[in-house]
């Protein structure tokens, strides 16, 4: 009976053993190594037809995250664009590039479709300027980078577009046209002196109070980051605010900028609490320049700038005030109670 339920243990034991195995095999398989580039679902549930780009070889995508560059004026690259169909059905698309610049929240984006580029969009020549691809395909498109002779030293920022241009009902009821693209990053880096600077323009602050006369309120601190200089950079920045009886406040949730092209800008807005109202307070803005990933840049200076605003105790202010009216009040009714009272005049007989 023991080496019965000894050999039950044992198998069950065994039996575990082995789930456990192919469950860890499982997790191993899915965990591998990705490919070179991630695969967008075929419909994203919208009805939109879905594709991607990819930078390529001659024949087959590569790892390559975007297209970099190190060049000197009058140099010409030969390179590919893999654009990719993921779609169930072929499609054909428009391939074209266009200079790259920062939204105002500081994203990367493209000129729009119809808008003249200036800068390195004007670089890029594609050998195709449409391709219609297989349902479920790849094509690879050549291109040339020709860096002109008077091209200034530094960063350039571009990207190579795929776009499918179709049509939509708008609002009202009117055909309008719709473009949907997809792009890859193209920078160059043309030799000559590099001068990295960023600099902080316009900065405002603006106190919001609170009905709490011994309380602290809130300051909105807005300003602008500016890459004065020829090199695109990150940033990390820090604001604080202090007066003559509230320290230094950091506001919290101001983010590192990731990239910033040069002659670009980006709008930054950031709220301090607790900020006790002293008539007078002070904002700081402090930002760190940083390289961006993969970039060798010269010394990077920071910029500090700072602006006074005016931060009043209105309800501190009030309060006082009917404290004072209150005291001048019993002030006057206590004179009237001390007064001695006139005996009253005696009647003539």
């Amino acid at each position: 009976m023991t080496t019965t339920l000894l050999a039950r243990g044992l198998r069950a034991r065994t039996l575990v053993t082995a789930l456990l195995a192919c469950l860890l095999a499982c997790l191993l398989a899915l965990t591998a190594a990705p490919g070179a580039h991630a695969s967008a679902p075929a419909e994203d549930g919208k009805g939109r037809t879905t594709f991607g780009v990819q930078p390529s070889g001659p024949k087959k995508p590569d790892r390559r995250s975007g297209f970099s560059y190190s060049a000197t004026p009058g140099a010409t690259v030969q390179d590919h664009l893999a654009v990719l169909n993921h779609s169930t059905k072929p499609l054909k698309l428009k391939v074209y590039a266009s200079d790259a610049f920062n939204t105002a929240d500081g994203g990367f984006d493209l000129l729009a479709a119809g808008r003249p580029s200036k800068d390195a969009g004007t670089w890029v020549a594609v050998k195709k300027s449409s391709v219609v691809i297989p349902a479920r395909s790849r094509a690879i498109v050549p291109f040339t980078l020709t860096v002109p002779r008077g091209a200034s030293p530094g960063d350039h920022a571009a990207g190579i577009v795929a776009a499918l241009s179709s049509s939509g009902t708008g609002a009202e009821g009117d055909r309008v046209a719709v473009e949907q693209r997809v792009g890859a990053r193209v920078h160059i880096r043309v030799a000559g002196e590099l001068k990295p600077k960023l600099t902080v323009e316009n900065l405002k602050a603006a106190y919001d109070g609170t009905f709490n006369p011994f309380g602290g309120g809130s300051a909105t601190v807005t300003y602008t980051v500016r890459n004065t200089g020829n090199v695109r950079l990150g940033a990390r920045q820090t604001v604080r605010v202090r007066n003559a009886v509230t320290g230094p406040v950091r506001a919290p949730g101001v983010h590192d900028i990731k990239e910033l092209l040069p002659g670009n800008s980006v709008t930054v807005t950031a709220s301090v609490r607790d900020l006790f109202p002293a008539l007078r307070s002070t904002a700081t803005v402090t930002v760190d320049p940083v390289p961006v990933s993969g970039d060798i840049d010269p010394a990077l200076p920071g910029a500090t700038h700072s602006a006074g605003f005016w931060t009043v105790p209105w309800a501190l202010f009030a309060l006082l005030l009917v404290l004072a009216a209150g005291v001048a009040v019993w002030l006057r009714q206590r004179r009237r109670r001390g007064r001695p009272t006139r005996p009253a005049a005696s009647e003539s007989l």
